[in-house]
Order: C-alpha cells, then structure tokens, then sequence
C-alpha cells in the first residue's frame, strides 16, 4: 500500500507541475517563452523519470532480478507524459465562442488557474512522496533489530559450548600463539614450517626448530588434547570485521606439530607419533568449532594435513604396534571427516548482519560491498549500485527474502549424504539460479560461491576414505607380512561406503601399487582415472585432479 500511494503522489506531482507550467504559459504574451514553459511542463517529468524507468528495465530485463519495479515506473512515466500533454492542450484551448463576444476577448482556461496555488500543490505531492518513502524505510529499518537477534541466535546455536577455561583449548593456544609471532625465524619464506611434510626432519634447521619450540610443542599439545576451544568473541553481534587472525596460527601450529610428528617416527618412536597425527586432526577440529565457512575450510586443511602425515608414518610401524592402530584416536581419526552443515547456519548470520547495517544505515553500501568482497576491490559498477534509500525502500525486502532462499537451499544440500554427481546437480542449479535470475543486488554479492566448499568436503570425505584403507593395509603387512594390492583383499575390512568412491554414484576408490607406494584414491571430480595423486612435494601434473593418499613401500 506505502508504495502505491508514493507512485499515485509522484504522478499527482508530476500532473501538478505540467499544470502550474501550463498556467504560466497561459499568462505570458511572448511566443518563445510560452512554447518553453509548455515543453518544460510536458517533457521535465518525464525526463526526471526516464533514468528510473531506464535503471528499473536493465534489473528487470538485463539482470532479471524477480523484483519488478519497471512496470510501475514506466506507468507512473506514461501517466506523467499523456496527463502533461492532456493538460497543455485542454489549458491552452480557448474558452467557448460567445456570439456577442470579439476573438481577442478569449482567454485560455489556464489563464484562470492559480500558479502559486498550483505551484505550492506541487511542492505539497512533492514532499508527501518523499515523505511515503521515509516512512516505508522507517519501517524497514525497524527490523534491523529482529535481524541482529536472529542473527545472534543462528550464531549461539551453533557455537561450541560454554566451557570452564581449565577445559577451553584457546588459551593454550594463544599462549602458543604469542611464542610463535615472537619468533621471526618462523615467518620466512625458507622457514620449515612451509614445507613441513616433504623436508628432511634431520636436517639442523629442523632440529634446531623442534628444539627451540620444545615448550611451544608442549602447549599445542595440551590444548589439543581438551574437548572443546571457544574463543572470546561478541557473537551476539556476528560481523565481518572479525577477521578471525587464529586461524593462520592454527595452521602454523599445526604444522610445527607435522614436523615434531615425523621426526619421531624417524626416530622409530611410532605410538608418540600416532599420537600427534591425532592432536594435528584435533587442531583441524578446533579451528572448525566456529561456525563460518573459512573456520570450516581451514579446518579441512589441517585435517588433510593430518591424513598426509599418517600416510608418512604408518610404514615405520612395527609388529609391536599392531595394537596401537586399533585405539580410539586412530579409529576416530581415520573414520570422521570434518562436518559443515553448521557452518552454514553461521555464514547465514553474517550475511543477516549484512542486511541489519543496511536496513538501519549503520553501514555505507560501498562499505558493506567491499566486506562482501573479503576485502578485494570490486568493480566500480558494484561500488556505484543505489545502496541507499531507494534501495532500502524497493529492493532490500525481496533482496533479503532471496538470500533467505538462497542459504536454506544451501543449508539443505549440506544436510544431505547424496553421491557428488546428484549433489553437484543440486549445487549448480542453485548457483545458476543465483547467477541467471538473482533475487537481488546485495544477496547475489554476499552469497559466496559455495560449490568449491562441497567438493573441499567431498574431497576431504576421500582422503578419510584412503586413510582408512591404508590403516587396514598395514594391519595386514603387520600380521601377514605382506601389502594388499586391491580393495578385494581388504573386503572383511572395508564394507561400503567406507571403499566407495564419493566422488561417483557406487564406484571403489582405487588401490594400486607402484615401484614405491601404496596409492589409494578417487578419481575426483573430472571422474577421470589420472593415475593417482603425485608424491608430496612433486608439482602437480596438470589435468590430474585424483584426490588420496601415498604410503611409501
């Protein structure tokens, strides 16, 4: 109804104004000026209105956004248009003849309406326009409130719990964290922490790292070893200017302990370093426990890095150890990929944030664009969008109702356990919807292309996958002496799905081996056999997208 009433008081201004010019052209006696003030009352609203009209058809048209304002504005325009010419041409009209009366006696009917009054009228449709529009925007800024508070809950429901700070890993891990940043022999390009699974771990810089970080070591350790990690953060008010600087010290963290665990395998110490491969996915663990999609990516980083390093450590088990891959930890480790349906819920709440600073102008839309961006420069396009009344009056409604779709679809595909060929289906349909019929200006920029972070998924689910039937291969080159070459001998221990491919409906993953290792791996998403994932440290084969794991023979 509020905008209703705004395009009947645009059009009233509009038919005001043609009038009141109308009026005045009536009462002048010079031609030239009369045929101004009739162009001016016929053409000045329409071209006030045409760059609206122009705007509103390239969203409908060319962007096809779902919220159609061209209709209006282009009758609100033709209104302006047929009315002003309706009015110069019955205002201009001479009064009717009389018999007795001589021609120059006539005068025409505008002659007798009122300019000021007219005039003043104008100004009246004028400010109750805009007036309608701020009223309209008072009341979408009156939910800004609500979206902070739904924003707050999605956050809180999906937060690690509260725990006592005897039991919370952050501490220990910022204590760690702050020895690390002390220590600038870490931040270089050469450090051992960049190449931490493919250096040799007996060489002095690694030694002299492990030895100078023994306490840091210590620290990492311990915070592993707790349940739960909640750093102190406002989550009741999620924005993106929690830039969340733990999670690169995770990762140099656990990278350090990836160093500290080859080397005791080195040293034949096998139980300790099975020990750290599982604090090394427990890390991963914790730096996922936030419920953003970075902590979650982050997160499956460590966790590869932490299957990565078992691959390198199982060969240097012995029979004695045999028992050692039977415990928990391992079990745990090699049978529990990280999970990300959470994390949606939190970027949902992000986003809301988003769309509260907008509702209630706390933030400037080239701001909050350049937040949408993870602070990369956007194109100048973006940065120009009407991100303001307008905007909040016409688009934000129906733009947030659409990045409401958009996350629920999203949080549904996350949800489910559908082969990666049916979940790409569902994932690139959404991103095409997104992309060819966007609900709205700021949503299709927030949402953030998300496909990349279901294959990371199901690329981590594949490595767990290897790792398990790894795990199994060595039990049995412990108890038989001899390496499984295919899945087939390892049937009693690896039922589906813990032998399927996910990245396929219902194939295996691929066990084989080569001069030097034991590969086992999917074909990832090409659905191409490549021949495997190429030894740490070697580059890449392009085109070779197979995702897995390597034991050393």
């Amino acid at each position: 109804m509020g905008h209703f009433l705004f395009f009947v008081f645009v059009v009233a201004s509009c038919l005001l104004w043609s009038a009141a010019c109308t009026a005045a052209a009536a009462r002048t006696h010079r031609p030239w000026l009369r045929r101004l003030l009739v162009a001016v009352a016929v053409l000045a609203p329409v071209v006030a209105l045409a760059p609206f009209v122009a705007f509103t058809g390239f969203l409908t048209f060319v962007k096809h956004l779902p919220t159609n304002w061209f209709g209006p504005t282009l009758a609100t325009c033709l209104s302006a248009l047929i009315g002003g010419t309706w009015i110069v041409w019955a205002g201009l009209a001479r009064a009717n003849a009389q018999p007795l009366r001589a021609e120059a006696d006539l005068v025409p009917l505008a002659a007798r309406w009122p300019v000021v009054g007219l005039a003043a009228a104008f100004v009246m449709a004028k400010a109750v326009s805009f007036g309608t529009l701020l009223f309209i925007d008072n009341a979408v800024a009156a939910q800004a409130p609500y979206l902070r508070l739904e924003a707050a809950q999605l956050m809180q429901n999906n937060l690690p719990p509260m725990v006592a700070e005897s039991q919370n890993a952050a501490p220990l891990y910022q204590q760690s964290f702050a020895i690390l940043d002390a220590d600038p022999a870490i931040k270089e390009q050469d450090s051992p922490l960049t190449k931490a699974m493919t250096i040799d771990v007996a060489s002095p810089d690694v030694i002299d790292l492990l030895a100078r970080h023994a306490a840091t070591l210590d620290l990492i350790r311990r915070a592993a070893d707790r349940d739960s990690c909640r750093y102190q953060r406002d989550w009741t008010r999620p924005s993106f200017d929690m830039l969340l600087p733990e999670m690169q010290s995770l990762r140099t963290a656990a990278q350090l302990l990836v160093l500290k665990t080859r080397r005791e395998a080195a040293d034949g110490n096998a139980e300790d370093a099975l020990r750290d491969v599982a604090r090394i996915q427990r890390i991963g663990r914790h730096a996922a426990s936030e419920p953003i999609l970075i902590s979650n990516l982050v997160g499956i980083a460590i966790d590869t890095m932490a299957l990565e390093t078992l691959a390198q450590v199982l060969p240097t088990l012995r029979k004695s150890d045999l028992a050692t891959l039977d415990a928990p930890e391992i079990r745990d480790l090699v049978t529990t990929p990280p999970v990300m349906a959470s994390h949606f819920y939190g970027e949902e709440a992000f986003g809301l944030s988003i769309f509260a600073d907008l509702s209630d102008n706390q933030r400037s839309g080239p701001d909050l664009i350049e937040l949408a961006g993870n602070g990369q420069p956007q194109p100048s396009v973006l940065r120009t969008l009407p991100l303001s009344l307008p905007y909040r009056v016409f688009f934000l409604p129906a733009d947030l109702a659409g990045y409401r779709s958009i996350m629920t679809q999203y949080q549904a595909a996350a949800s489910r356990t559908d082969p990666y060929p049916d979940l790409t289906k569902r994932i690139d349909a959404i991103e095409t919807q997104t992309r060819d019929h966007s609900p709205g200006m700021l949503s299709s920029m927030i949402v953030p292309a998300l496909g990349a972070v279901f294959k990371a998924q199901t690329r981590s689910v594949a490595n767990h996958r290897a790792a398990t039937a790894l795990v199994a291969a060595t039990k049995e080159r412990l108890e038989s002496g001899a390496v499984p070459e295919t899945f087939d001998e390892l049937a009693a221990q690896l039922l589906p799905p813990a032998s399927r491919d996910p990245f396929t409906a219902d194939q295996p993953l691929i066990m084989k081996q080569t001069d030097d290792a034991l590969l086992v791996y999917s074909i990832g998403p090409d659905s191409e056999d490549d021949g495997g994932p190429v030894a740490p440290g070697v580059d890449k084969v392009e085109g070779n997208d197979d995702i897995g794991l390597r034991m050393a023979l």
